[in-house]
């Protein structure tokens, strides 16, 4: 059976992704603007590093579709080389040269011909540390000695003052370290930076105001009501929980003005299933809440009971 599987981000999304990541938001906060999980965010950024992938664009000496155009129609007209070329403004060679590196005179097509261009202009240049073994052995060294990258730069533009090809930026030993399909450095050297990160983070970003660890919306127990101090109104419960193993939770809920206790059983939650709407994914949590024990309840007379874990 074929598995379904979820759609991916837009090139839009991915853009408000890049640009969100880049003013320090965290995974959670882009998630939901996005409307995706955590996790797909994170998936997104590790394939990169935490670097946004730069923009592609033409350079301004390459063919333009239009120009393509003219070519082709030059040479459905019978026109020469040299005819269309000094339409176009361009060197008759390098007319020449695109009819030939696209089918020739008789297949040449405008579309495809720039489609192609576009698709082998891609060049992924190896990095200076992918071609300066002794460059990436020394970098290799200092880091596992706790340098950091911006030391290692500094030193090797002291050491090699007039030797560029020995020069590295410290963003190049960052997106070695960080994007392995680089293949330069060991991904066990991450370990000896002193962030301890496994991705590129803006300078700015801060987990300050972040419900990290918090729940959401909480009222803090110094907004309660003054009568619950007296006790004197029944109907105000008091709760400790218990984590216990593999996911399992209880709680001791006692009713302050009868000292009412009852011991309850949070159960495991049903995993959520795909396809599930919050209000199934909530009720999915409801249900498994259910009390298990009755301790009894205290009249006042004798000591009180009391449970700790």
């Amino acid at each position: 059976m074929a598995h379904m599987r979820r759609p991916g981000l837009s090139a839009a999304q991915k853009a408000e992704l890049w640009q969100r990541w880049q003013q320090g938001q965290s995974l959670s906060e882009i998630g939901r603007a996005l409307g995706k999980h955590a996790g797909s965010i994170h998936g997104v950024l590790s394939s990169n590093g935490g670097f946004m992938p730069p923009v592609r664009t033409r350079s301004r000496w390459a063919l333009t579709l239009v120009e393509r155009e003219e070519i082709s129609r030059g040479m459905a007209t019978g026109h020469s080389i040299r005819q269309i070329a000094a339409t176009l403004g361009r060197a008759p060679s390098t007319v020449s040269r695109e009819i030939h590196r696209h089918g020739g005179a008789h297949t040449y097509r405008a579309a495809e011909a720039d489609a192609q261009a576009w698709t082998h202009s891609r060049r992924p240049k190896p990095c200076r540390l992918a071609t300066s073994p002794m460059l990436q052995q020394i970098v290799a060294s200092k880091l596992a000695v706790e340098w950091s990258p911006e030391q290692i730069a500094g030193w090797l533009k002291r050491e090699f003052p007039d030797q560029g090809t020995m020069q590295i930026s410290h963003e190049t030993i960052y997106r070695s370290l960080f994007i392995q399909a680089r293949g330069v450095l060991k991904k066990e050297l991450i370990r000896h930076l002193r962030s301890r990160r496994k991705m590129r983070r803006v300078k700015h970003a801060r987990t300050t105001g972040q419900p990290r660890g918090q729940i959401v919306d909480g009222v803090s127990i110094r907004a309660r009501p003054a009568e619950v101090e007296d006790r004197a109104i029944p109907g105000h419960w008091e709760g400790d929980l218990i984590t216990g193993s593999q996911n399992t939770h209880m709680a001791t809920l006692v009713e302050r003005s009868s000292r009412f206790t009852m011991l309850v059983k949070r159960a495991r939650e049903r995993p959520r299933q795909r396809g599930d709407s919050p209000e199934r994914a909530d009720t999915a949590t409801a249900i498994s809440i259910a009390p298990v024990l009755n301790l009894g309840s205290w009249d006042g007379v004798g000591p009180a009971q009391t449970f700790d874990d």
